[in-house]
C-alpha cells in the first residue's frame, strides 16, 4: 500500500513543479540600483536610462548579453559624439545588441510592442534601456500586459517602482485604478 501512495505523490510533485516552471511568476518586487543612475533589476531584466560605460560594463559582469536600446538613431549619434558608440562597445563585450527606436507617441504602437516582445522571448538577462528609463518603464508594462498576462493595475504596481510615473496620482496623493475596458 505505501508504494502505491509515495508513487501518487511523487507523480503529483513531478506535475506540480513542472507546472510551475511554465507559469508566469508575477511579483512587484523591484531592485533598485544604486551605482547608477534609474536603474533597476526586475524579475532577469535590468531597466534604465542610457548606461554609462561602467554601468555597461557592470551589466556584462551581472550576465547580461543583449541590449535593447529605445533611445532614436539621433539620441544615439548625440550621446556617441560625447560618450562612446554603443553599438560597438557591446559587440566588444560580447554583448548583443538591439536598437528599437521609439522617439514619441507615434511610436508606441502594437507592431513595436510585438517586435519588443520578440526580441524579449526566451532571453536570460536583459538591459532595457532609453535616455532616462521612462520610455523603456512604459514598453516593458506593456509587454507585461499583453504577453505575460499581468492586469494594468499589476503592471502599474511594477512600473511604478521604475519609472512609471502619473502626475495626478501625485497630486491625489493615491495611486489611480488602470482597468482596460475592452
Amino acid at each position: 500500500m505505501k508504494t502505491p501512495i509515495i508513487a501518487l505523490m511523487l507523480c503529483l510533485f513531478v506535475a506540480f513543479s513542472s507546472q510551475a516552471k511554465h507559469k508566469t511568476v508575477k511579483t512587484d518586487s523591484v531592485e533598485i540600483i544604486k551605482e547608477f543612475h534609474n536603474a533597476f533589476k526586475y524579475q532577469n531584466y535590468y531597466i534604465s536610462a542610457q548606461p554609462s560605460l561602467e554601468a555597461l560594463r557592470w551589466y556584462q559582469s551581472q550576465g547580461v548579453d543583449e541590449i535593447i536600446n529605445l533611445r532614436t538613431e539621433k539620441e544615439n549619434q548625440d550621446f556617441a559624439a560625447y560618450a562612446y558608440n554603443e553599438e560597438n562597445m557591446a559587440k566588444e563585450l560580447g554583448i548583443v545588441y538591439h536598437n528599437l527606436p521609439i522617439g514619441g507617441s507615434k511610436d508606441y504602437t502594437p507592431e513595436n510592442l510585438e517586435a519588443f516582445a520578440k526580441l524579449l522571448e526566451g532571453k536570460e538577462k536583459l538591459l532595457i534601456h532609453c535616455r532616462s528609463a521612462g520610455r523603456a518603464t512604459t514598453v516593458f508594462m506593456a509587454y507585461l500586459v499583453k504577453y505575460k498576462g499581468y492586469s494594468t493595475n499589476e503592471a502599474a504596481r511594477v512600473g511604478r517602482k521604475l519609472k512609471f510615473a502619473l502626475p495626478l496620482e501625485k497630486m491625489l496623493d493615491k495611486e489611480i485604478s488602470l482597468e482596460i475596458n475592452d
